[in-house]
């Protein structure tokens, strides 16, 4: 009775699991296929990465970030919840590649660096991970339903790449440096979007 009570738990966690991957799967096409149009607004990036970043901390408890952010306002015309909503997906898809890196290199310790830059037209925010890195071929790799994880529907990175745009901004993708003197090299994010003056706001 014992081990016919562990076979039958056993079977109800893969189920659980295959349906929180089909849900999964399901509102990642959902999002790619009704994406609104954005809701423009001056919005203080600064705060939404941060906040952003705290909530992914609770979820990836085992990863360390790593925030390099302004001290002052920095504002851009955007609606914040497609915006958050493309930083989550980039810090998902980082902590999918560290666990991917561990299964290879059990000893490294998984790390996301998130930076802030600007200059007088443009905020640029960057995500860099020490995961399993870019693929060799890269150059579909931007393309919706193109992944490079098993389990991996290749909308992530669609999806931000659309909102991006949307948002008159540019996304690229490219080798992080390296961590730590580390032989391997994570991945790289890189936003740029326009920056909204004060006097605008005023």
């Amino acid at each position: 009775l014992g081990e016919h009570s562990t076979q039958l738990e056993s079977m109800t966690n893969i189920i659980v699991r295959q349906t929180d991957e089909l849900r999964r799967i399901v509102d990642e096409f959902s999002q790619f296929a009704r994406m609104p149009e954005p809701d423009l607004k001056p919005t203080e990036l600064r705060a939404l990465v941060k906040d952003t970043v705290l909530l992914q901390e609770s979820g990836q408890p085992n990863v360390s970030f790593n925030l390099n952010l302004p001290t002052e306002s920095l504002w851009v015309d955007a609606d914040p919840s497609m915006i958050g909503r493309a930083v989550t997906n980039l810090l998902k898809n980082a902590g999918e590649s560290i666990e991917d890196a561990l299964k290879e290199f059990p000893n490294r310790k998984g790390e996301i660096r998130v930076s802030i830059s600007t200059n007088a037209r443009t905020i640029v925010l960057e995500i860099s991970d020490n995961g399993i890195g870019l693929p060799e071929d890269r150059s579909r790799l931007l393309e919706p339903y193109v992944t490079n994880r098993v389990a991996g529907t290749g909308l992530g990175l669609s999806i931000v790449v659309k909102t991006i745009e949307e948002h008159r901004g540019t996304f690229s993708l490219s080798d992080a440096d390296s961590f730590d003197n580390s032989t391997v090299a994570g991945a790289k994010a890189v936003v740029k979007l326009p920056r909204i003056k004060k006097s605008i706001l005023q």
